[in-house]
């Protein structure tokens, strides 16, 4: 996700998530959406149940704006954490003051609060926990998801992926289950997310000094770039090379010996 080699095809995918929330949130205002709002959480508030209601409490906790700051103040602790920990708080936090400021603008009212199962304040439009969590959860599943390619442990990252996007899907469906949103103001948090996601990603892709980087020893031929320089190879001289001249010592003489004058005869005259 990202700008750099796909500059067509990102920017058609944030003019779609652009104009679809906009259209949408101009539903919204005008009250074009109110009747099948109604209609969609009263069939929802049909299969409440006592263990589910418990189930989707705790799933909303799970979104809550203070619960998604802690998380996001744990992993700025780690090790990495400005590989994950802090491009994921900028994100959070991009989402939340978007979010809020839309809210302020569109002024939505939340449903009944006779239908509520927790307490809640603020418009409605669009859910603060199905941004929030939206853009958390999926950031990290792709930034830790990245971590285990890179292990070589695709398995491990095709499961986090789908349990931090399920758990990101339930979170929006919580709200509507608690009856504290419209489903149109989840949809709207999901869509306005999946802009901020996109536009935070192609800034972490192509401007964030610090990210995991591809090894260029691994296996996969997949994950070696194709623009990637060949580095030159040492290789040991061989054994059958003719050593320099340079090198060469001089070849050992054998020892002489002395001679006195007169001849080799070492008897003594008398």
């Amino acid at each position: 996700m990202g700008v750099r080699g796909n500059n067509s095809l990102f920017w058609i995918f944030l003019g779609v998530f652009v104009a679809l929330f906009a259209f949408l949130a101009w539903l919204v205002a005008t009250g074009r959406t109110m009747e099948f709002d109604e209609a969609a959480l009263s069939a929802i508030f049909g299969i409440r149940e006592d263990g589910a209601t418990a189930v989707f409490r705790v799933l909303t906790f799970c979104g809550d704006l203070v619960v998604i700051g802690g998380l996001c103040v744990f992993l700025m602790l780690l090790p990495g954490r400005m590989k994950i920990g802090v491009p994921i708080a900028i994100m959070v936090a991009a989402g939340w003051f978007a979010g809020t400021v839309i809210k302020g603008l569109v002024g939505r009212p939340r449903p009944d609060t006779a239908d509520w199962l927790v307490d809640t304040f603020g418009y409605g439009f669009p859910s603060g926990h199905a941004v929030v969590s939206m853009i958390f959860w999926v950031a990290l599943m792709i930034l830790v998801g990245r971590v285990l390619i890179l292990q070589d442990n695709r398995l491990a990252a095709a499961l986090l992926r789908v349990v931090f996007l399920v758990l990101a899907v339930l979170i929006g469906f919580s709200r509507l289950y608690l009856g504290v949103h419209y489903p149109t103001d989840v949809l709207g948090g999901w869509l306005l997310a999946g802009g901020v996601l996109m536009v935070s990603f192609a800034f972490y892709e192509n401007f964030w000094p610090y990210k995991w980087r591809v090894t260029y020893n691994m296996p996969e031929w997949d994950a070696i770039p194709r623009n990637a320089e060949k580095k030159r190879v040492w290789k040991a001289p061989s054994k059958k090379r003719a050593p320099s001249k340079m090198l060469e010592f001089p070849k050992k003489r054998r020892p002489w010996k002395m001679e006195r004058p007169g001849g080799d005869d070492d008897s003594t005259e008398s």
